[in-house]
């Protein structure tokens, strides 16, 4: 199940900005889906309503995964680059992996923290 769909990104999430994700947010919303799925425990799965605050989580981790993908196209693998005296640095895969993991958990928790969905415990 997709959470967000194109009309709900550009209409209530980005309220009038430029969207980030120009073409192909059905493609990032099913990936964004995925990650709440994982972090949810699957609970929404089944839900014949998604509440609102699933459905901006999924626009912002559709986002970052739009924004990650872009800049690991772009740089190449670099983490940082120096011009005077031209030095250049880069980073495992491992370790963007991570850096990703870590910040898409951080967008699971802003959005659904406090909702009990992703509650590890017993229901």
């Amino acid at each position: 199940m997709i959470y967000a769909d194109e009309k709900f990104y550009t209409e209530n999430y980005l309220l009038g900005r430029k969207p980030v994700i120009s073409a192909g947010f059905p493609f990032y919303a099913r990936q964004a889906s995925q990650v709440i799925d994982q972090h949810t425990f699957g609970r929404l799965k089944d839900a014949q309503d998604v509440p609102e605050l699933v459905k901006m989580c999924c626009c912002e981790l559709a986002e970052e995964e739009f924004r990650r993908e872009k800049q690991q196209r772009d740089s190449g693998g670099k983490t940082a680059e120096k011009i005077g005296t031209y030095s250049v640095s880069f980073g495992t895969a491992r370790d963007m992996a991570e850096a990703s993991r870590l910040g898409l958990r951080y967008i699971v928790k802003k959005w659904l923290e406090d909702t009990g969905l992703c509650y590890q415990g017993v229901d």
